[in-house]
């Protein structure tokens, strides 16, 4: 067995470095890119709310001596989609507060009686509807990320709406264009807070002033939320990419590995006949050993233990039906203990209890008492472990 255990251990040894031989010079493997990824049409939508502040440019608002004066609120409603990671677009409608000074009684949004500097207060207001275009510039230089918190975005886009002043219905339609930055931080899968700075450019219809290249500029900031709907992240396709393999051995040293691997083989063929006949002429002897000592039937015990458990019972019920189907055999039930354990007087004890547990069972299960007698045997029943002695037989007598 040894000789066996060590030739097996010598083919090991052979057979992986044969197999990386026997090779090709390339293989296929299975790599994640980050390739273009396209989710399906209704994954990847959200839908934000934004507040702040706005700051107007025409050509005499710096005029005015408070700067908290030309400040004005903002509100924005967005739904938009990604269409991959580093792609997306959006629609939405924005309310646009915006404060600022005029000379003319003519400009968009003057407030009649309220001046400063010979400055007439300039207040108007819009609602715009317009679509961007999105660009994640992190996804787009850094690759997506499943686990990351951060991303810029950058956009641009037009929108056109009514604006007003005083008067709503002296209001006036106009474009504009616009662009900005969105500071998106990923709180959750579904939830993003967002810090977004924007420019927008009006027509110039819209304060009625010229003379100024920021006439009729809005810039504003505002933080809001953002909540993403159904499949909210992007999964990687998975692409074959070939990667060359450099052979370990020569076509000489395969060939020798080759021939050394088919004597390992024979070898173990000898050695597995051996094996063979050896298993036969063992089981033969042991047959002949045995033949006259082999009983019908055996339970064995727990150690010290004399009663029957309820699995050994299904045996013992099934053996009186045997006994019972055969009512001109007799039989006896011979117990016995290992000598390893316990006193000789205990040991004796014990024989005849287990003797006795296993008669009075058959005779429960309907052996007539007529077909059965009890002893006790001293001498071992399995010569290679004392454990197996802690048991009870039936033999039929013959």
């Amino acid at each position: 067995m040894k000789k066996l255990f060590a030739v097996l251990m010598l083919m090991a040894l052979f057979v992986a470095p044969m197999s990386m031989a026997a090779t090709t010079e390339t293989e296929t493997v299975q790599e994640e890119s980050q390739g273009l990824m396209l989710n399906g049409f209704w994954d990847n939508w959200y839908i934000s709310l934004d507040g702040g502040i706005s700051l107007f440019f025409s050509p005499e608002d710096g005029d005015l001596s408070n700067f908290t004066n030309r400040i004005a609120p903002n509100v924005a409603l967005n739904f938009g989609k990604w269409w991959t990671p580093i792609f997306g677009t959006r629609i939405g409608l924005d309310y646009m507060g915006a404060n600022g000074a005029t000379s003319s009684v003519d400009a968009f949004g003057y407030q009649d009686g309220a001046s400063y500097n010979n400055l007439f207060i300039q207040k108007h207001q819009g609602l715009r509807p317009h679509i961007d275009g999105m660009v994640d510039l992190v996804n787009l230089f850094g690759g997506y990320s499943k686990t990351r918190v951060y991303s810029l975005v950058i956009y641009g886009g037009f929108g056109y709406g009514y604006g007003w002043g005083s008067d709503f219905a002296a209001g006036k339609w106009g474009t504009e264009i616009r662009g900005g930055l969105i500071n998106s931080f990923h709180v959750s899968d579904a939830v993003d807070v967002n810090i977004e700075l924007k420019a927008s450019q009006y027509d110039s219809g819209l304060s009625q002033e010229t003379g100024d290249c920021l006439n009729n500029f809005m810039a504003s900031a505002a933080v809001g939320i953002a909540y993403k709907f159904n499949q909210r992240g992007w999964e990687a396709p998975v692409i074959p990419v070939v990667v060359p393999v450099v052979p370990k051995y020569s076509d000489a040293e395969g060939d020798a590995l080759v021939a050394r691997l088919q004597e390992a083989n024979n070898r173990i063929k000898d050695l597995e006949s051996e094996l063979a006949a050896t298993n036969q002429r063992m089981a033969k002897a042991i047959d002949e050993a045995c033949k006259d000592q082999a009983p019908a039937f055996t339970i064995y015990y727990d150690i010290n233990q004399s009663s029957i458990n309820a699995c050994n019972k299904k045996v013992v019920k099934a053996m009186a039906d045997a006994i019972k189907a055969d009512p001109n055999t007799k039989y006896v039930v011979t117990g016995y203990a290992d000598k390893e354990t316990g006193t000789d007087a205990f040991n004796a004890k014990l024989r005849e209890a287990r003797a006795q547990s296993l008669y009075k069972a058959l005779v429960k299960y309907g052996v007539n008492p007529d077909q059965l007698s009890t002893a006790t045997d001293t001498k071992p029943l399995n010569k290679f472990n004392y454990v197996l002695d802690r048991a009870a037989t039936i033999k039929a007598v013959r």
